[in-house]
């Protein structure tokens, strides 16, 4: 019976997390025990083809990381972020496994924040999930049909930035009592997410630094992150070339980065991601993910 009230007793909070109720639980800590390293090694559900799937945990557990990226698949006619029973079922996996959630994720490129009217309520709902998991981070998406991006100018559309901030200025309360930091992922430069940043007022209102795409989008990676200490909440660590090498062609400077990450004094979590990972020409997804998991920590930054 007791095991039978503590699963419904996930599932209330859940359903809370859901949008049915504003109940929130405190969540549980996992892995005191562990010894400290300097980082924690996590992994984006997507990238292992497991978008909110709990049994992303028991695989991540397999590669030896230490937690999960955690997305919920966005229906625009709906607020929610997962189901009541998938919320539960992700913390049933976290407890099994031991492993934490490094940062859950509002899936929004092809449903844009800025434009979608239940985008703002889901975004809040993957806040509170996050301090459910017991997470202090959440990845916001500005990909696709969300980019802010003028290809000419490769700055932000101005007529983007004054709504853009009027809606975060929405979700940022939320962020701020939780104890949750919103991470923008973007294609804009530094610049730029520190004039959003600073004109939504947030502390709680960061950016998340994929080392790879700062590139792909038109700027240099390492002077870009210099520029951003004290605004990255998160960092997404991959190549195009999949495998992290000297020798990588995005982002061009991989040790650079490395070294920028200790620079700037950095401490969050650095979470694996893959850019269009094709097993036949790439290898095997599992070599890669242990691939890049030894390459960083023979890097700097386990030094």
């Amino acid at each position: 019976m007791s095991t039978r009230r503590k699963f419904l007793s996930q599932i209330s909070t859940a359903t809370a997390l859901a949008g049915i109720s504003p109940m929130i639980s405190a969540c549980c800590s996992f892995c005191k025990d562990k010894a400290k390293a300097p980082f924690k090694l996590g992994v984006a559900d997507w990238t292992l083809k497991m978008g909110g799937d709990p049994k992303s945990f028991d695989k991540a557990k397999e590669l030896g990381l230490d937690g999960v990226q955690v997305s919920m698949p966005f229906d625009p006619k709906s607020t929610a972020w997962g189901t009541p029973l998938r919320l539960a079922e992700v913390k049933a996996a976290m407890a099994r496994t031991k492993l934490e959630c490094a940062s859950t994720s509002p899936m929004l490129n092809q449903n844009p924040f800025l434009t979608t009217d239940t985008a703002i309520e889901y975004t809040i709902n993957s806040i509170k999930a996050a301090h459910y998991f017991g997470s202090k981070d959440i990845l916001m998406p500005f990909y696709g049909k969300a980019n802010l991006q003028d290809k000419s100018t490769k700055r932000i559309k101005e007529e983007y930035f004054k709504p853009l901030v009027e809606r975060l200025k929405k979700i940022t309360p939320i962020a701020e009592k939780l104890g949750v930091q919103i991470g923008m992922e973007n294609s804009l430069n530094a610049e730029d997410d520190i004039r959003i940043i600073e004109a939504v007022g947030s502390p709680n209102l960061k950016v998340y630094f994929d080392i790879m795409n700062f590139q792909f989008y038109g700027f240099d990676s390492v002077p870009e992150m210099k520029k951003l200490k004290g605004y990255i909440n998160q960092i997404h660590i991959k190549d195009i070339d999949h495998k992290l090498s000297p020798k990588a062609k995005m982002p061009r400077d991989v040790e650079g980065c490395l070294n920028t990450i200790a620079e700037i004094g950095y401490q969050g979590w650095l979470v694996l991601e893959t850019h269009g990972h094709n097993p036949k020409k790439h290898g095997p997804l599992d070599d890669v993910l242990k691939h890049n998991m030894a390459y960083l920590k023979k890097s700097v930054l386990w030094k």
